[in-house]
């Protein structure tokens, strides 16, 4: 006797019920991310200092699960070229707005904030900062016989550009060392007292905590 339809349906329903249910969360995931189970996202071939021009090889496209991917991700490696890095990125890192200098590194500041570059020759010790860091900048003659002078205070370091330098050492052996510029957001009258103190005294950042 042959069994019928709705016998078997009444034998397996708990095995229909589960295979339906995980129908159902396939669906829920479907229509929240638009029907796509993966996105395509640029990131780094490899690892970029601070500063650096992007090329076409120093990018490459990965697949992330749509859920995983945040806001503000590049999608094509085309919109990255020729653009420059704010900060230090890792091999294999997507790269977002945040990653590269722009008018975006001005967002979320203080109304009225500017936007300098200080260049190597003209401040040291910036191999500690990353963008983010708030430091007081000092002005102080080349030469070491002027005290020091706070010009600038609670300034955010919005970027970090790395630049190569050559030097010889005392042994005279051929060094490389890294000479790093800043870009720095800070208010318009302390602007005008950092572009008065440039090409005329040394600046010297200080971490702030």
């Amino acid at each position: 006797m042959k069994t019928s339809l709705i016998a078997y349906i009444i034998k397996f329903r708990r095995g229909i019920a589960a295979v339906c249910a995980s129908l159902a969360v396939l669906m829920v995931i479907s229509a929240l991310t638009g029907g796509k189970s993966d996105h395509t996202v640029v990131v780094a071939s490899h690892a970029l200092a601070a500063g650096t021009q992007i090329a076409a090889d120093d990018l490459t496209e990965a697949t992330l699960p749509a859920r995983t991917v945040w806001s503000g991700l590049f999608s094509t490696p085309g919109a990255l070229v020729g653009r420059t890095t704010s900060h230090a990125i890792a091999a294999g890192q997507p790269l977002g707005r945040s990653d590269i200098v722009s008018t975006d590194l001005l967002r979320g500041m203080r109304a009225g904030t500017v936007a300098v570059e200080i260049a190597p020759s003209q401040i040291s010790n910036t191999s500690m900062l990353q963008a983010g860091h708030r430091i007081d900048l000092y002005a102080t003659d080349r030469d070491g016989d002027r005290t020091a002078t706070l010009i600038a205070h609670d300034v955010v370091v919005l970027a970090q550009g790395g630049r190569e330098a050559q030097g010889t050492n005392i042994s005279g052996l051929s060094t490389s060392t890294q000479a790093t510029a800043v870009m720095v957001g800070l208010s318009p009258a302390d602007a005008r007292k950092l572009a008065a103190s440039m090409n005329t005294y040394q600046l010297v950042a200080v971490l702030l905590n």
